[in-house]
């Protein structure tokens, strides 16, 4: 029998977002300290994990994400009392629970299960998430003080998340940052020269096609530069669509290329000449870290929150509309300034040397957010409930 901690990691799904992918690489990671088991509502997992964890599944055989409001609704419900009930059979000692839903049922379970150390975290910037229409507006600045401070500890991706939890929800809880871990990459850089302004300047954003990513932002832009500029989109979502329709309508049909999900990611954007996060908020933008890891020079909206940390280390910046601004890291435009991000990407293109100085400045800074370094900030936090 194993006298390691029990602990556990609470997600619906290992799906392709960025909380999933952080813990698919805890679950390696921790496991070389706890005994680690993975609660999930549904019996989705579609990234790697370690075989030492012991998954638990709430939701039935079969059973999937409910496209119903009401019906959706009652699954939480049903899943609080199952989800506690495991957290009592399985002896669990510390639970770290991912994102708003799964936060309100550990807050729950806290009040049920006084033993239990409980750790939450946030994933995104709340009060530009959670404001997408009343009723979600009015609920969360109910349900997130009220539950987010029975628990223990709380832990976010950046600290302006942090401060707006403080701020703006009342959050009261001893709260840290913890950043989302990468593989660190080992094989030659992606640094794909560019010699000859004639040739196409291949460009690859890669997120979710909801509004929040904002991926039209990037086609507008590029409806202002010349016609070898092209665009590479991978992910799949609602806006599909909407942005096959927008490439159409500003005559990009055969420069904009809707790629889906791929499993090969890596080898596929390293093929490009730059990366563009587009998004109108962030909670830390794992993608934007990866491109930075294969050597990719990078532009993303200034954003909350994740861009300015990542990179400027956080130093803020004033940045003219129509225009951008040379951070430490990579280029920085405002959120949802056209211009702007055309002229980054027309600085890019034109100035060959500054771009490759970026690939190997972004490789640098990816080397903070190690999995092993961001493994052992997990341990700490575990061991100091």
């Amino acid at each position: 029998m194993s006298d390691k901690k029990k602990i556990a990691l609470f997600v619906p799904a290992i799906g392709f977002g960025g909380a999933e992918k952080v813990v698919s690489l805890l679950t390696f990671e921790l496991t070389k300290y706890f005994d680690v088991t993975l609660i999930l509502l549904y019996n989705v997992i579609k990234l790697p994990i370690s075989d030492d964890v012991k998954v638990i599944v709430l939701s039935k055989e079969g059973e999937s994400f409910k496209t119903s409001k009401i019906q959706h609704y009652l699954d939480y419900i049903k899943f609080i009392f199952k989800y506690n009930k495991t957290l009592k059979n399985e002896n669990i000692e510390v639970v770290i629970s991912f994102m708003l839903r799964q936060n309100v049922m550990t807050g729950i379970a806290k009040m049920f299960n006084k033993n239990v150390k409980t750790i939450i975290s946030e994933r995104c910037f709340p009060s530009l998430r959670y404001k997408n229409n009343r009723t979600t507006s009015f609920l969360t600045q109910i349900i997130i003080p009220l539950f987010y401070n029975k628990n223990n500890k709380l832990f976010s991706n950046s600290i302006h998340i942090n401060e707006d939890l403080k701020n703006n929800f009342n959050v009261k809880i001893d709260s840290s940052v913890i950043y989302n871990p990468i593989v660190l990459n080992t094989e030659k850089l992606a640094i794909n020269n560019y010699d000859s302004l004639e040739d196409n300047f291949n460009i690859v954003t890669v997120g979710r096609l909801i509004p929040v990513k904002n991926q039209q932002h990037i086609l507008h832009s590029l409806s202002k530069l010349p016609q070898n500029f092209c665009l590479d989109v991978y992910g799949d979502g609602e806006l599909s669509t909407k942005l096959n329709m927008l490439s159409k309508e500003l005559s990009l049909k055969n420069r904009v290329h809707l790629n889906g999900n791929v499993l090969n990611i890596h080898y596929n954007i390293k093929l490009h000449h730059c990366f563009i996060l587009s998004s109108i908020s962030e909670g830390f933008p794992n993608v934007l870290l990866e491109a930075m890891s294969m050597g990719l020079p990078v532009i993303a909206t200034n954003c909350m929150s994740g861009p300015l940390e990542l990179l400027n280390e956080n130093e803020p910046v004033d940045i003219e509309m129509g225009t951008f601004y040379k951070a430490k890291y990579g280029l920085l435009v405002n959120v949802n300034d056209v211009e702007g991000l055309a002229q980054a990407l027309l600085f890019y293109q034109q100035h060959n040397e500054e771009r490759l100085v970026y690939s190997g400045l972004g490789y640098t800074r990816s080397k903070d957010y190690g999995v092993d370094k961001i493994g052992n900030q997990f341990k700490e936090l575990i061991e100091s409930v």
